[in-house]
């Protein structure tokens, strides 16, 4: 699995999208297990954006964000494109499967710390990690704050 953090806060993400429309992305796989995504989360964001004004289009979870296959099948591609921006909530690999995918500009605000696994107590670890300076084996929780990045996701 791709391990994923936050690269930006909530107020940061809002400021960004204000003044325009959005769609979000949401990836089931990595980024959920990651605590970024996932249907109950990418829910929980789109409420509080659109409580702060942002005009969002669509909102849209699939399995795999990086299965082009299913981003086909599975996406609304006329809301997505229709969008000024689409937040991708998935590893850089989805984001960039996803700006393939769609003519929307595509703003993929996490980090992708490389590649790792879940162990039996929960805990997320970097195998192989693709930043330079983070140890194989680092936990996310103190790759996060060795990178000054935050986990779990952008709204609780």
């Amino acid at each position: 699995m791709m391990v994923i953090v936050r690269s930006m806060d909530y107020p940061q993400l809002l400021q960004t999208l204000k003044g325009g429309t959005a769609s979000l992305w949401s990836c089931g796989t990595c980024a959920r297990i990651c605590g970024l995504a996932g249907e109950e989360n990418v829910l929980r964001l789109a409420e509080r954006l659109r409580e702060d004004g942002v005009e969002l289009l669509s909102v849209q979870n699939v399995s795999a964000s990086c299965l082009q296959d299913r981003i086909v099948v599975k996406a609304d591609l006329d809301a997505l494109n229709a969008s000024d921006t689409v937040v991708a909530l998935c590893c850089d690999v989805g984001a960039e499967t996803l700006a393939d995918a769609i003519d929307a500009d595509v703003l993929n605000p996490i980090s992708t710390l490389g590649q790792g696994r879940r162990e039996a107590d929960g805990t997320i670890r970097v195998s192989r990690p693709c930043i330079e300076g983070l140890p194989p084996g680092i936990s996310m929780k103190d790759a996060s704050k060795i990178l000054y990045h935050s986990e779990g996701p952008f709204v609780l």
